[in-house]
């Protein structure tokens, strides 16, 4: 799935500036919501019916590996540069929703000890229960999905697909966003998706089915 070798250094300095922008202006973002007092909620009364699964956090945190291996796949140049614009745009739109309507969370999360119990603290310490809708998890989700899915053989494409959408369900199952946010992230990264140029059909095809 990832090319072998070492990165170049194009793709490591992309790799880290546009990481280090996202985790600033989410961080940045969530920090100044935190500090206002007209937060809302959109929630559905039969979301309650909704399961907490511990486990999930597994796949809920892997959206972070596939980001980075995202500026390593190989695609080139062109490719990595649509990718980047891609995530600029969904991470622009989304910090402006915050500012506009800012969303919290609004289920308890039970208390997870055990195996699990230090990636959910790992996950506190790093975000608060806002700036929900559009869930940026998910936008982002679609966009690794166009990046990565169409470039892979029959028996990859399967794989990644069943966990990329572990990771969609995740988000639910973690406690970390309502039924709304899905909708709005998966509508951005759509948006995201289809106003920047399709994929090449030769670098789609450049791998045939297995």
């Amino acid at each position: 799935m990832v090319r072998p070798g070492q990165p170049s250094s194009e793709e490591l300095s992309t790799c880290v500036a546009t990481s280090a922008t996202f985790a600033g202006a989410y961080w940045w973002s969530n920090h100044l919501t935190s500090l206002r007092t007209d937060i809302g909620s959109a929630v559905f009364e039969w979301e309650r019916g909704i399961p907490f699964v511990a486990w999930t956090i597994v796949p809920y945190l892997s959206v972070c590996v596939f980001f980075v291996l995202s500026f390593f796949a190989g695609f080139g140049a062109v490719e990595r540069a649509r990718h980047v614009a891609r995530i600029a745009m969904v991470l622009v739109v989304s910090v402006a929703c915050y500012a506009v309507f800012p969303l919290r969370f609004m289920f308890e999360r039970p208390a997870v000890e055990g195996l699990f119990g230090p990636l959910y603290q790992l996950l506190g310490a790093c975000d608060l229960p806002y700036n929900r809708a559009p869930s940026l998890h998910i936008a982002i989700l679609v966009l690794l999905w166009v990046h990565f899915v169409p470039a892979q053989t029959r028996v990859w494409r399967a794989g990644l697909r069943a966990w990329f959408f572990l990771i969609g369900v995740s988000v639910l199952t973690t406690y970390q966003h309502h039924v709304v946010d899905v909708l709005a992230g998966l509508a951005l990264g759509a948006i995201a998706v289809s106003v920047t140029p399709a994929r090449s059909a030769a670098l789609a095809c450049r791998r045939k089915p297995a």
